[in-house]
């Protein structure tokens, strides 16, 4: 009879080599206990000493939670009867919601004129106002996104049409409308690169960059993008920018309009109107000597219209690169009603301290001022930044300075008369990001700084919230002053 043959040796090597690795990874923990091993240059995100034993004492933030809290408030709103006790109510959900709108202590005004006309085409008066909504940010809302949800939700609730205000040449495409341009054009902008090109007369206007046509002839088309709403998508009014004509220019549209306008320095617009509303449009320009094309906006003729206009990088800083007089006379003849700026997620990676965070708040305070004088003291909303985590001790953490750079910027923006948006806390405050990451479907990427496409849906549904419930203060405000008058 033969003997059973048993062979320990494989199982062995494999128990020896994962001892081994096991005894090497605790090593690299005791060598680093409170921070990531670094070989060189290179960084290793590493589970540390402090986090392997200790429990996560975090706060993890319960989105279901915060959704359920919101919904109960409305039902609970909606209960309510009489104007004096609605207004009570909602005053007492505003004072407790993280995601509201801090409006300036010193001007609590600030919204009445944008929310009278809001009124109006709620009311639908006679003659119907038309209301611009410009929102600059970095690449959170590019490809329309924030942007698209706030449009959509306000176009559907108080009218309008067109997806707004475009720059000549789209390097990054929006899901609202596509868009292409051929000819000889430069594009200029004060954002991006150190070897961008500068223009010396520093009239950027109100994108803050523009297309320089050289002579000849520029085509530009419009469409209907892929994510357009049935009121986002079409547009019959569509008006071109223009500045620096060193001759005539000629308009041309598909539609069979034309206009020619005279040279001259100062920014000039062109109304194309199409009578029923399109899906798509084509434009070309001409001109012996050139000119400069600031942007092409497509929209109605009342309702509410809502331009995207993103700079990638940007940290908000630049507005006043562009001449006082470009940017003011840009605003007037687009007829911009209120303002929003959505920056600083940017600096972050850049911030040392309270020193460095001051100084980029000081710089805000200056871009704010800047608006407000070429806008004639419009309402300007500034979004402040996102919670963005950085991995540290082993985990996905909120950044250290974050909390207390929301609070400069949320203050510094508030004694400059503007209101704040806190993009964190309507997430959730410090360690969102990180639900936001694990939620499903996710909510925010894997890099822990940027949305996905339905958080900053999101987003954008969060901040319309927020300033309809302002508005609906506006309105519970004036029904009790009216009440109290008669």
């Amino acid at each position: 009879m033969s003997r059973l043959k048993t062979n320990f040796g494989g199982p062995l090597k494999v128990a020896g080599v994962v001892f081994l690795v096991l005894l090497g990874m605790l090593g690299i923990t005791v060598m680093w206990p409170d921070k990531n091993p670094r070989l060189g240059a290179l960084e290793i995100k590493w589970k540390s000493w402090k986090t392997l034993w200790e429990s996560d004492t975090l706060t993890e933030v319960d989105l279901l939670a915060m959704e359920k809290a919101r919904v109960a408030d409305s039902i609970r709103l909606a209960a309510v009867r009489g104007a004096e006790d609605s207004l009570k109510t909602l005053l007492e959900f505003r004072a407790k919601d993280p995601g509201r709108l801090h409006v300036p202590e010193k001007n609590p005004a600030v919204f009445d004129a944008f929310f009278s006309q809001l009124d109006s085409l709620e009311q639908k008066k006679s003659p119907a106002p038309f209301v611009r909504i410009m929102h600059w940010g970095d690449s959170q809302i590019e490809i329309d996104r924030i942007s698209e949800e706030l449009r959509n939700e306000l176009q559907s609730r108080f009218g309008g049409i067109g997806p707004g205000l475009l720059p000549i040449e789209q390097t990054i495409p929006s899901s609202t409308v596509g868009q292409t341009a051929s000819g000889k054009i430069s594009r200029y902008l004060l954002w991006g690169p150190e070897t961008g090109r500068y223009a010396a007369h520093r009239n950027y206007g109100p994108l803050l960059s523009f297309s320089k046509m050289e002579s000849g002839r520029v085509e530009l088309s419009f469409v209907r993008g892929v994510s357009a709403t049935a009121a986002s998508g079409k547009f019959s009014k569509v008006v071109v920018l223009t500045g620096h004509r060193n001759s005539a220019l000629q308009v041309f549209a598909s539609t069979g309009f034309s206009q020619t306008l005279d040279a001259g320095n100062e920014l000039q617009a062109v109304a194309v109107k199409t009578g029923e509303p399109v899906k798509q449009i084509s434009l070309s320009l001409e001109s012996d000597s050139g000119a400069l094309l600031y942007g092409v906006s497509l929209t109605g003729s009342s309702g509410i219209s809502v331009d995207n206009l993103p700079m990638r990088g940007c940290s908000g800083t630049i507005f006043t690169g562009t001449s006082a007089q470009s940017m003011a006379k840009g605003l007037r003849l687009l007829g911009a009603d209120l303002l929003i700026m959505e920056f600083g997620g940017n600096m972050i990676p850049s911030l040392s301290g309270e020193v460095s965070i001051n100084h980029y708040a000081t710089s805000i305070g200056r871009q704010i001022e800047f608006l407000k004088r070429s806008s004639g003291g419009l309402a300007l909303v500034f979004m402040g930044p996102s919670d963005m985590a950085v991995f540290k001790e082993g985990g996905w953490r909120t950044h250290p300075l974050l909390p207390k750079y929301v609070q400069i910027l949320r203050d510094t923006v508030l004694a400059h008369g503007a209101v704040y948006f806190d993009m964190m806390a309507a997430m959730g405050g410090v360690q969102s990001m990180v639900a936001w990451v694990n939620a499903s479907p996710q909510l925010a990427v894997g890099d822990y700084i940027h949305f996905s496409n339905l958080g900053a849906q999101k987003m954008g549904q969060l901040f319309c919230a927020s300033l309809m419930k302002e508005f609906e203060l506006y309105r519970l405000k004036k029904r009790v002053k009216e009440i109290k008058e008669k």
